[in-house]
């Protein structure tokens, strides 16, 4: 099982308080920690700890924490050779999360944003011996769109995560196996109101699958054929950071042995909610075991 990754790389910074500050507050943290984050390199770290052989194309600083990036990734297991370095200081997200595990996220991109489709293309060998490339929207849409061009040359499937919201040109939804936004970027996206009508427009354009991702409802599942819902786990939900990660992560390896069914969302889904019982980015990323389990205990 081989996975490719075109996406950001950053370092969290979490405080955890009692709530939210409003505009203009100061608010007391009760606890603090630094983890490893960034949606490219999250999803990365979810599909090698589900057990695929996952290859990461991005950009870090010339600094310690792009160093500490590169080595956490291949403590992980993911190859690095297709990270560039570059003169901006590596990407940082400022993350504030309150007792309910609701968070705000302040992300500086740094390095992220310096990753151009040159560097893409001079490791398009990467892309092109993959079983599947996963993609999200933290670095620039440029990048994102030379990855695309790559991997539809080679026929190899890719999963979009378009996240953080934007607009997206209908050449990159036509060329998705599956896209996987959540409610209100599946509003954004397809111009839509509803589940069902926005998940049809994503299908009209000419996205293969569509799952929506509802959080603690679940998932919404759509291609031309099937529209069936997953319920999600109940969790006592601690910081909900990488649980789309680890959820698309999941997915993502999932789709290698064939078509995404029930049992497949569930897998994911459960993915998604033990790493959401769970502090901080990475290190909230559950392995394949650790799912395994936790859906036995589940019934």
């Amino acid at each position: 099982m081989e996975i490719a990754v075109v996406g950001s790389l950053n370092h969290d910074l979490i405080c955890v308080a009692a709530r939210l500050p409003g505009k203009g507050e100061t608010v007391h943290a009760t606890s603090y920690c630094s983890a490893f984050g960034g949606k490219g390199a999250n999803q990365a770290v979810a599909a090698a700890r589900m057990g695929a052989h996952v290859r990461m194309i991005g950009a870090i600083g010339s600094d310690a924490v792009g160093a500490e990036l590169r080595a956490n990734l291949a403590t992980n297991g993911i190859e690095t050779d297709g990270l560039f370095l570059s003169g901006k200081p590596s990407g940082i997200a400022m993350i504030t999360i309150d007792a309910s595990g609701d968070n705000t996220i302040v992300v500086y991109p740094g390095a992220n944003g310096e990753l151009q489709p040159e560097w893409v293309l001079a490791n398009a060998a990467a892309i092109e011996k993959s079983s599947c490339l996963v993609l999200q929207l933290e670095i620039p849409l440029l990048a994102v769109m030379a990855a695309v061009r790559i991997a539809k040359k080679a026929g190899i499937p890719i999963l979009l995560n378009p996240a953080p919201a934007a607009a997206l040109p209908v050449e990159l939804i036509a060329s998705c196996a599956c896209i996987t936004p959540n409610e209100t970027k599946l509003a954004l996206i397809s111009g839509a109101n509803g589940i069902e009508e926005g998940a049809a427009r994503l299908l009209a354009m000419g996205a293969r699958s569509v799952v929506v991702t509802l959080g603690s409802e679940g998932c919404h599942y759509m291609d031309h054929e099937r529209s069936f819902r997953v319920a999600a786990f109940p969790i006592k939900a601690v910081d909900a950071t990488a649980a789309g990660d680890s959820f698309n992560g999941a997915l993502a390896v999932g789709m290698l042995s064939g078509r995404i069914d029930e049992e497949l969302l569930r897998f994911a889904n459960a993915a998604g909610a033990l790493a959401a019982s769970r502090l901080g980015a990475q290190p909230s990323i559950p392995t394949r075991e650790e799912v395994q389990a936790f859906i036995i205990s589940r019934g």
